[in-house]
């Protein structure tokens, strides 16, 4: 589980907001006004966690393929 108030890169910020509000979009027909802003925060966590962990795992963070654990 991520932490919402932890800073993150940009890029990933970025990206997750365009992807909570495209996901938004899809269900917004089923929502009450008042529930967009915690539809898109909903989202927003769940694409910054996706997000994150694809650059970990491109980072090599996990040093696999070295073995490290």
């Amino acid at each position: 589980m991520i932490q919402a108030n932890v800073a993150c890169d940009p890029t990933i910020h970025d990206a997750a907001i365009r992807i909570a509000r495209r996901c938004r979009h899809i269900v917004q027909a089923c929502l009450r006004e008042e529930e967009w802003g915690e539809a898109d925060r909903e989202f927003y966590l769940i694409a910054r966690q996706e997000l994150e962990g694809l650059q970990q795992s491109r980072r090599g963070r996990g040093k696999a393929k070295e073995g490290v654990r």
